[in-house]
């Protein structure tokens, strides 16, 4: 064993053995009050929305005591539509006191799809920004217990008749509010909806442990200590979640963005002194800037890089940056850590996390040699719970303990573990997980498409964009369904996210002898899969 991997391995014992964690977001939030008081905590730049870490204590146990007021007790389910906005992760914060679980949707969804994941979660009670109400009101049908005494408003006072506003919720509470239940690190949190294979996503049971582990062991595993961080996706997803945790063990400010911007990356970090931050894909091959040495960054993140892109990011900053491997479920499974030297573990996901194992398994259930492919599994303290009411999803996802992540790796001499390829029939778009099947259904309630199938092909700034093949019925034509009308329905159907950007209509689609389409197949027709397709983002064929 190498003094590097000695060293990391040191590391990783004492962060996961010897380090004080809270035990739950009572103690969390409390914590940081009490040893970062009248530090800045979360900012909100853009809307100058702003508090320190006790004016933050203060805010989400009113907050607490408030939504409690209005019959929010331990296991409720609260979805919650907000933009980036710092009532987002203030009524976060204080479910996680109560003990409650929060649903949190993605503002982008349509009415078809906020009705599946209300539903298929079981949301008690909503809170949503006022612009969404006319989307609520198109639902097909509510979850039962959804009544409009139970939604609560964000931003419009206009709603008080009909429904709760969070503004008063939150001031008719007591900042020196206590539940007079226990909450414990096993306790639910998050039901975080993530896209599966089959169609829908699929909601992943999360608990607070997962989450204080999570941004804690984050911090704790970086070697330089930070003390601002630059959070810049939506709070409906995993990443601001699991930095605001961070900020709050570390006593780290996080500054938050409405939305990632390539080009406002690098002012936004000089002008906050920001030292941790991720990485925005579309910079990896833009030209280098003079200043961009000129900034206080002691460490990044970025997720499937190439060793020359990660080479080339900190030769550009001069600045340390790791890959690594994550998911919904597991949090963080690998991690390029700064004690390895080596340069070949430069384009893998490096090594298990805090907190995780990790195995490569043959499809006989054989643990694999080393630069054998098989399946990622996962295992450890804080993975989630499984996903909520799927009980064959669960059946097929975990041996034992293990999770098995649906990924095909390889794992090489050294130990570092390389991602070639995902079983699970996924696209992956900027930070937006799609499911192909989601998309294929969408096309084949079209009257005039017979069969559809939805493939990624790469893109230099997203990573990965939608493509789909479309097999007409017998009377149609690429004429009479033009790709502006496949588009135009697409947008009825999906998240903007999901629409499709490359359209390729085909005679017949290859199937396999269970009359699936046969995919591997598609890739192989070409090398490039964009040839010959319309263009939707250019509208050129």
């Amino acid at each position: 064993m190498t003094t590097d991997m000695q060293r990391y391995l040191a590391v990783k014992q004492r962060v996961e053995q010897e380090v004080a964690y809270p035990e739950n977001f009572c103690q969390l939030i409390n914590r940081a009050a009490e040893l970062h008081s009248d530090k800045s905590g979360i900012n909100f730049f853009e809307r100058d929305e702003s508090c320190t870490f006790s004016e933050l204590r203060d805010r989400v146990f009113a907050l607490a005591d408030g939504l409690h007021q209005q019959g929010i007790v331990k296991g409720s389910h609260v979805a919650i539509m907000i933009n980036n906005r710092i009532e987002f992760p203030l009524t976060w914060l204080a479910l996680g006191v109560l003990g409650a679980v929060m649903i949190p949707v993605n503002v982008r969804y349509t009415a078809n799809e906020l009705d599946y994941v209300l539903n298929d979660g079981d949301a008690d009670f909503f809170i949503l920004e006022a612009c969404f109400l006319p989307l609520l009101k198109t639902m097909d049908k509510r979850p039962a217990d959804l009544v409009d005494g139970r939604i609560i408003t964000v931003g419009d006072t206009e709603q008080k008749e009909s429904y709760g506003c969070w503004e008063d919720v939150q001031t008719s509470g007591s900042k020196t509010y206590q539940p007079d239940w226990e909450v414990s690190a096993e306790d639910l949190l998050n039901i975080q909806y993530t896209s599966g294979t089959t169609g829908f996503p699929k909601g992943c049971m999360q608990s607070q442990r997962y989450w204080i582990y999570m941004g804690a062991g984050v911090f704790e595993m970086i070697p330089e200590k930070v003390g601002s961080i630059l959070t810049d996706h939506s709070y409906f997803y995993m990443d601001p979640l699991w930095q605001l945790v961070m900020g709050l063990y570390g006593g780290a400010t996080v500054y938050a963005a409405s939305r990632m911007s390539a080009s406002q990356f690098l002012p936004r970090v000089q002008k906050y002194n920001i030292e941790f931050a991720w990485f925005p894909r579309p910079l990896i091959g833009a030209p280098a800037d003079p200043e961009e040495r000129n900034t206080s960054l002691k460490k990044m993140f970025i997720g499937g890089a190439s060793a020359e892109g990660i080479r080339n990011i900190r030769e550009r900053f001069g600045v340390s940056i790791s890959d690594g491997y994550g998911m919904t479920e597991i949090g963080p499974g690998l991690y390029v850590p700064d004690e390895i030297t080596d340069p070949d573990i430069l384009g893998s996901c490096g090594l298990p996390a805090a907190f995780r194992e990790c195995k490569v398994m043959n499809s006989e259930r054989r643990e694999c040699d080393a630069d054998e492919r098989g399946e990622l599994w996962v295992r450890g303290p804080g993975v989630f719970n499984g996903y909520y009411n799927k009980p064959e999803a669960n059946a097929e996802s975990f041996v034992d303990d293990w999770f098995r992540t649906g990924d095909t790796f390889v794992r090489s001499d050294k130990g570092y573990h390389k991602i070639v390829g995902r079983t699970k029939d996924m696209i992956r778009r900027s930070s937006e997980n799609i499911a192909a099947l989601e998309v294929e259904m969408a096309l084949a309630i079209h009257p005039a498409i017979e069969l559809a199938a939805a493939l990624p092909v790469p893109d230099d700034y997203r990573g990965e964009e939608v493509k789909v093949y479309l097999m007409l019925r017998d009377n149609a034509t690429r004429e009479s369904l033009p790709p502006a009308d496949v588009i135009a329905h697409c947008q009825t159907k999906l998240a903007a996210f999901k629409v499709p950007r490359y359209i390729e209509y085909v005679q017949q689609l290859p199937l396999t002898p269970t009359m699936k389409v046969a995919k591997h197949k598609l890739k192989a027709v070409k090398e490039d899969l964009r040839e010959g397709c319309w263009d939707n983002l250019d509208q050129v064929w």
